[in-house]
């Protein structure tokens, strides 16, 4: 599952075989650049930012941003995974990309990595508002958000004397008959294998198997107002465990949600423009705008969602005020590199058997 994209290993002697101009080193060269270009376009889910309405306003404050009459196009798309085998396959035929910009999470960034299918810009170099935390790889990614992946449920479903305070409650023997058999698990496992990371392979395993047996049904990521209806109490894992409570809660509904672990588990999002981009100089400005306060507070009023590496973000003041240890986006980085197949085989018949 983690493995998204086809390995083209045979292929990348072709893949690389077009020259490409040297990279602009300085945001004057980029802006220049740029006004040549005069549009940029992103390819992904008709949500993605808001949809036309954030785009609307990211456009508004991008051209603002660096004097800019551009044009920022969302082109409703396929999943990250069908998109950067789009984006290798034009890259290896040698034509233009069908996306200027790349979002993807961390297993298809991985995988776009690895292929060496990514642009290099010195990012926290030519940005002052860029640090290199943001870098989750150095000079080819920028972080645009964060998603915590923990708990939901239902407060008036659930007692505050025998709500959760993280996934190790859910099969504790005091707490657990309070949903025995009425908890919603996920319909993917990929939250377990990125606990790995931090519990090891082994303690997953035999929590996986102390929690099927109360599961009650299956639910998916962002059917969550089927935990605020009550007809599932609580949800063993989301991501965008706290987006939904915000955005819940907005509407008076009784919705609850916390990191499931000690550090979190988190997807981080990050942005990148392919080698094939047609419009990369305006790639770059739009991917290092879309780390700024004015960005993320488009992303806030449109999807609850915003970057904790951004000053003043919902995210930001919620890890600060929660003194919250984060977990490396580097390390999870590495346990994608990896093949898991045989754990996330294991994982399967356990939990969607």
């Amino acid at each position: 599952m983690l493995k998204t994209i086809a390995v083209v290993g045979a292929l990348l002697p072709m893949l690389f075989a077009g020259p490409y101009p040297a990279a602009p080193e300085t945001l004057e060269q980029l802006t220049a650049g740029a006004k040549k270009e005069g549009e940029v376009t992103l390819m992904a889910s008709a949500s993605t930012f808001g949809g036309k309405k954030g785009f609307a306003d990211l456009e508004a404050g991008f051209n603002k941003k660096f004097g800019l009459k551009h044009r920022v196009n969302l082109t409703p798309g396929p999943s990250f995974p069908q998109v950067a085998a789009r984006v290798l396959t034009e890259l290896k035929s040698g034509a233009k990309s069908s996306t200027d910009l790349y979002l993807g999470s961390d297993g298809t960034m991985s995988d776009m990595h690895r292929e060496k299918a990514l642009q290099k810009l010195n990012w926290s170099g030519i940005f002052p508002w860029v640090t290199k935390e943001m870098e989750i790889f150095p000079q080819e990614t920028l972080l645009i958000y964060a998603s915590f992946h923990g708990v939901i449920y239902n407060s008036n479903s659930i007692p505050k004397n025998k709500a959760p305070k993280g996934y190790e409650d859910l099969i504790d023997p005091a707490l657990a008959p309070t949903w025995a058999g009425k908890i919603a698990i996920p319909s993917y496992i990929h939250w377990l294998v990125r606990l790995s990371a931090s519990w090891g392979k082994e303690k997953v395993l035999a929590y996986a198997r102390k929690l099927a047996p109360l599961a009650g049904g299956r639910l998916r990521q962002g059917e969550e107002e089927r935990i605020v209806s009550g007809e599932f109490p609580i949800m063993a894992s989301t991501g965008g465990a706290l987006e939904a409570m915000w955005k819940w809660q907005a509407k008076g509904a009784p919705l609850v949600g916390l990191p499931g672990s000690s550090p979190p588990t988190s997807s981080y999002y990050q942005l990148a423009v392919p080698r094939n981009s047609a419009h990369p100089d305006s790639a770059k400005l739009f991917i290092a705008y879309m780390t700024t306060r004015e960005a993320q507070a488009v992303l806030e009023k449109y999807d609850w969602r915003s970057s904790y590496l951004v000053d003043g973000t919902v995210m930001a003041k919620y890890v600060r005020s929660n003194k919250l240890k984060l977990q490396d986006p580097r390390e999870l980085t590495e346990l994608f590199m990896k093949d898991e197949a045989p754990f996330e085989d294991e994982l399967t018949k356990i939990m969607l058997k």
